[in-house]
């Protein structure tokens, strides 16, 4: 009986210990000690890892829109932020650079402490000292690289009709497979097909626009008249479920 008591008493001790920690550092209660315990460790490793590979994926994105040739989006400009040493009329993606950076060194850092569950007994000698460093950096890590994406975010500035020059490049090319899909139920797909390779072809060899051979085409203007084959030919209508799925992500977020 007396054991029992004890034993009662010094788990209510316990419970009492735990819940007073956990409510003094914002913790959750663990339900056993966490010597041996490192999976919490390496959930937040590969919660940092997931957070800026998903960040990184902007990054890289607007690194390549940022490019001169491309020059779809710009970085918010800051003083002194992104000059160039050697080229004084450019501006680097500074933003976008850091959090690339982090996207790739934060995977890594995780792995170790994916590595230091290996612990034995109580204590690890060795392991649980491992992840002190991978942690802190992990933490620091895709903590910046979520400063930095928030105000990438808000600052970055879209280049519309630049978009709408690149997107017009290709001289109507790029809708080749919606034109397809419009003649194929009047040709055949394999008409269809035979007959855009050959448009396109005319086209890139002639430097003119695809909708200029196609009006020229008789199998094409039989079917379809100029604005029709305008419309086929505009990147601007050519953009399927798209407006569907942004509005379903944002209603999601609750924007």
């Amino acid at each position: 009986m007396g054991g029992g008591r004890a034993a009662r008493a010094v788990g209510a001790y316990t419970d009492r210990l735990i819940a007073a920690y956990a409510d003094e550092t914002g913790l959750a209660e663990p339900v056993l000690p966490w010597h041996v315990l490192r999976t919490p460790i390496a959930d937040i490793g590969a919660a940092c890892a997931f957070l800026t590979g998903a960040l990184g994926k902007i990054a890289v994105d607007v690194q390549s829109l940022a490019r001169t040739e491309v020059a779809e989006v710009t970085e918010p400009a800051a003083d002194g932020r992104g000059a160039s040493s050697a080229m004084p009329h450019k501006r680097n993606p500074v933003l976008a650079t850091l959090i690339r950076s982090a996207a790739i060194q934060v995977p890594q850092l995780a792995a170790s402490l994916y590595t230091a569950m290996l612990a034995e007994d109580e204590r690890s000698g060795g392991a649980w000292h491992a992840e002190w460093q991978p942690l802190r950096e992990c933490l620091r890590l895709a903590g910046g690289a979520a400063h930095a994406a928030a105000e990438l975010a808000e600052g970055l500035t879209v280049h519309s009709e630049r978009m709408r020059t690149n997107l017009g490049l290709t001289g109507g090319q790029i809708t080749s497979e919606r034109v397809a899909a419009a003649l194929a139920p009047l040709l055949g797909r394999a008409g269809a097909r035979r007959l855009l390779a050959r448009a396109s072809h005319e086209a890139a060899a002639g430097g003119r626009p695809l909708a200029a051979v196609l009006a020229e085409t008789a199998e094409v203007t039989r079917h379809l008249d100029a604005p029709a084959l305008a419309e086929l030919v505009d990147p601007a209508h050519y953009v399927g479920a798209a407006p569907e799925l942004t509005d379903r992500a944002l209603n999601r977020a609750g924007t």
